[in-house]
């Protein structure tokens, strides 16, 4: 049997959540941030000059500067109109950011940061993006509030609608407003209706380049492929169509570079080039809504690629066809493996040297963009050659993309943070893969594959607290692949992954409901003993700690540790992992000698059946560490760790996640021990590695050890610097889901407590109190914390009568969820007795 999907708050990775031992104690951090964004808001550079557009762009910014607030340039795919929003944004030189509209999640992700830039805060983008607030209101509330000018370019807004955010333009209560007089709007569509535009727009149509212009444009690019007029009568024959016109002077320009050979029939010049477009390609292949403009752009591009199989690749062809079915975003070059691909007849005899020479050919004719490890295809080129060849090609394209995708993500962990970059360039193309479903129906050769790299991505995106990109990419699947038989436990995988993602986004009440549903479902189909459905309720028993109501969690763990021990033996990791979750609960009851018990239990187990160094028993010695740690035995807890960390650096490597969390801990342990010099010195040199390694900024072990440097900063006294690197935290995490931004709010008012701006600490104490009761619930161990130091500093301030109704419901809610004899409810008895006296 497999072992059961365990989401292990301690054993899923070295450093494990530290709670708070105390009431009145500082609050540790377990980040549970998005990670770093994938777009970018600076406009494109151009790579040549812009021609034919003068009076257009002149034009534009004009009325941009003279209260013409809202511009579109419209036009048909490859007519330039990116380009020109290009040449407009470099005339008016103000500050700009540049969103992809193309679709609505891009959208909203680039109006996110464009809020974020013009100075909102992150807690009310995190709360209007979380649906807790407008967020369109709160986007242009702050543009309007801006002094400077500046320019929002929605490029690619070819589907007007979602600028409205559900409604139409015209009532302006969605992304797209009449801006005030320091702003302006640039949009490039392929919707030239003005009713579309809501009546504040002044529309401009990008049409196609005069020959002078193409010309031009052609011999910008091939300057020695022939005469002007040459150039000018090729560029008549293009339409003027600028991409047609760029794609015609890459090709002339790397022909340029070719020894002329006997029997070379390539066109070489400008002139040889309108031949052939006349001579060749008499019948225009089927495409969807055909056209005059895409007829020229087909008929360009499959001359280029003719040209690429005269110079022995005719492999590229096939290859841009292949790569225009993957999703609109950058390919990953690992993907293309030549192995797999000529296993099928189009890319017979294909080895790896042969299709590295193709993509560069392709590259070297303007037809991808080589760009790092990955390639991009022009949209208008992806569209069309999608919808190229018969139905057998397009089927075989189709099965190479979920073929490919499917080995590449088999061979790469997605639980380490190591190969965490792979898997983003990787995502966009997981995310898009279930939407071949519908074309092939339920054909089971196809529906596993996809189930299974849509579960692995789930995982990635749950790991790597990527939480929007997470649930969207699983309900996304789920609304494609739907729930048949044969890919249940992928499905399962999936839904297990969305309830630890809403977990981390802090919706603890929907993560509760859905591992209830998915375990309901897994007892239902594969019944009360099988694996899958121990990692189920296992699932619902780390949600049921998250939220506080360790009693029931405790239960839960308890029933699976049974169950396992029956059905998979005491020694099977799925059970040694169960036992290591509940000794984790068992000390957060503050019942150290059970949880003590418990976790020598286990690591004498792992110890026996893995080895001493095996990476779980490494981890289970981590937490003894922590149990002895929170007893206060701080010295046998940094031998244990020095035990793990030796093992870990000389099996793992010094640079590893796991390693770079133990000497987290250890610094830590350090810190409570009195020794802040070498506990400073252990965290700095972790985020060293750390930012170097694993591209770690965002990184949440990174996230988590920088909020450890900074209390220990605040312990040596330093509070300046301590302040300084809580609000940096708080700016890094203002793509933050989960109920990470609390602690760090929390310890920021101890600082300015500290520092004696007391209602700067109950300010922050207050944000901190709303954010944790409505992601967490009042009756919450994190939630209890914040409540207690908020009445201390309510009662420095004298607000006296404030502090005692705070302590009395802190009483109740203590009494509820921790009950009489624990020692933070007797501890808030004695204060509340103290102040009534």
């Amino acid at each position: 049997m497999q072992e059961p999907t365990v989401r292990n708050v301690h054993s899923g990775n070295a450093r494990s959540v530290v709670q708070a031992g105390h009431i009145h104690g500082d609050v540790h951090v377990h980040t549970g941030t998005t990670g770093p964004g994938l777009g970018s808001l600076t406009t494109p550079a151009l790579t040549y000059d812009v021609r034919g557009r003068g009076r257009l762009v002149a034009e534009v910014v004009e009325e941009l500067n003279t209260g013409q607030s809202c511009v579109v340039l419209h036009g048909a795919g490859g007519y330039g109109k990116t380009t020109v929003a290009q040449r407009v944004a470099a005339e008016l030189d103000v500050e700009t950011w540049w969103v992809d509209a193309s679709s609505e999640a891009r959208l909203q992700e680039g109006m996110r940061e464009v809020a974020l830039r013009a100075g909102a805060s992150p807690e009310a983008v995190r709360e209007a993006w979380d649906g807790r607030g407008l967020a369109p209101d709160l986007l242009w509330q702050q543009l309007n509030r801006c002094a400077d000018r500046w320019l929002l370019v929605l490029d690619n807004a070819d589907d007007a609608s979602i600028l409205g955010a559900g409604r139409p333009i015209a009532e302006r209560t969605g992304w797209l407003r009449p801006p005030g007089d320091a702003g302006g709007v640039l949009i490039t569509s392929r919707d030239g209706n003005p009713q579309a535009w809501g009546g504040f727009a002044r529309l401009h149509a990008v049409a196609t380049l005069s020959a002078a212009d193409g010309a031009r444009m052609l011999l910008d690019r091939a300057p020695d492929a022939g005469a002007e007029e040459q150039a000018r009568e090729l560029a008549l024959r293009l339409g003027g169509l600028p991409l047609a016109l760029h794609l015609a002077g890459r090709y002339l320009a790397v022909i340029a570079t070719l020894p002329v050979l006997p029997g070379m029939d390539l066109p070489v010049d400008f002139a040889g080039y309108r031949a052939a477009l006349d001579d060749r390609w008499a019948e225009v292949t089927e495409l969807p809504e055909p056209s005059g403009e895409r007829e020229t752009l087909l008929r360009t591009w499959e001359l280029s690629l003719d040209l690429l199989a005269e110079r022995g690749h005719p492999m590229a062809r096939p290859l841009l066809r292949m790569v225009s079915h993957f999703a609109a975003a950058p390919v990953p070059l690992e993907l293309l493996r030549a192995d797999i691909m000529a296993g099928h007849p189009w890319f017979e005899g294909l080895d790896a040297m042969k299709a590295g020479l193709a993509i560069k050919a392709l590259a070297e004719v303007g037809l991808v963009d080589l760009e790092g490890s990955g390639l991009s295809l022009h949209p208008v080129v992806r569209e069309t050659n999608r919808h190229q060849g018969g139905s057998d090609e397009r089927d075989d394209h189709l099965a190479l993309f979920v073929g490919l995708l499917g080995v590449v993500t088999s061979e790469i962990d997605p639980t380490d943070p190591a190969e965490w970059p792979r898997w983003r360039a990787l995502l966009p193309h997981c995310a898009a893969v279930s939407d071949v479903v519908p074309e092939i129906g339920g054909d089971e050769e196809w529906l596993v594959p996809i189930a299974v790299t849509c579960a692995r991505a789930s995982r990635f995106c749950s790991g790597a607290r990527l939480t929007r990109q997470g649930i969207d990419l699983v309900r996304h699947a789920l609304a494609n692949i739907g729930a048949p038989d044969a890919v249940l436990r992928p499905v399962l995988s999936m839904r297990n992954d969305l309830a630890g993602m809403l977990r981390d986004r802090g919706e603890l009440t929907a993560a509760e409901a859905e591992c209830r549903s998915v375990l309901a479902e897994a007892v239902r189909i594969l019944g009360a003993v099988d694996a899958d459905v121990l990692g189920a309720r296992n699932n619902l028993a780390v949600v049921l700690r998250y939220r506080g109501d360790l009693v029931a969690a405790e239960a839960e763990f308890r029933a699976v540790v049974e169950t396992a021990t029956e059905i998979l033996g005491a020694e099977h990791p799925g059970t040694l992992s169960a036992r290591d979750n509940l000794a984790g609960v068992l000390q957060e009851l503050l019942r150290w000698p059970e949880a003590e018990a418990e976790v020598r239990a286990v690591l004498r187990l792992r110890s026996e059946v893995l080895g001493p160094d095996h990476r779980g028993t490494v981890i289970t010695r981590s937490h003894l560490a922590g149990v002895l740690g929170a007893k206060g035995d701080f010295a046998a807890a940094e031998d244990e760790l020095r035990i793990a960390l030796e093992s870990s650096t000389r099996v793992l490597g010094p640079e590893h996640g796991d390693t770079l969390g133990l000497r987290h801990n250890l610094a830590s342990v350090l810190k409570n021990q009195g020794d802040l010099v070498g506990a400073e010195a252990e965290l700095r040199a972790v985020l060293e590695i750390a930012e170097s390694v694993m591209e770690a900024e965002h990184h949440p072990d990174t996230l988590t050890t920088r909020h450890t440097l900074a209390g220990v900063l605040r312990e040596q006294g330093d509070l300046v610097a301590a302040e300084a690197e809580y609000r940096a935290l708080l700016e890094v995490l203002n793509d933050a889901e989960g109920p990470d931004v609390v602690p760090t709010r929390h310890n920021l008012a101890a600082v300015l407590r500290e520092r004696g701006d007391l209602a700067g600490a109950e300010d922050e104490l207050r944000a901190a109190l709303a954010i944790a009761e409505q992601r967490l619930g009042a009756e919450h161990p994190m939630s209890l914390v914040v409540r207690f130091n908020l009445t201390n500093v309510l009662r420095e301030r004298g607000k006296t009568d404030e502090a005692v109704a705070e302590l009395r419901t802190l009483l109740e809610l203590s009494r509820r969820s921790l009950g009489e004899d624990h020692p933070d409810t007797r501890a808030t008895e004695a204060q509340l007795n103290a102040m009534l006296q």
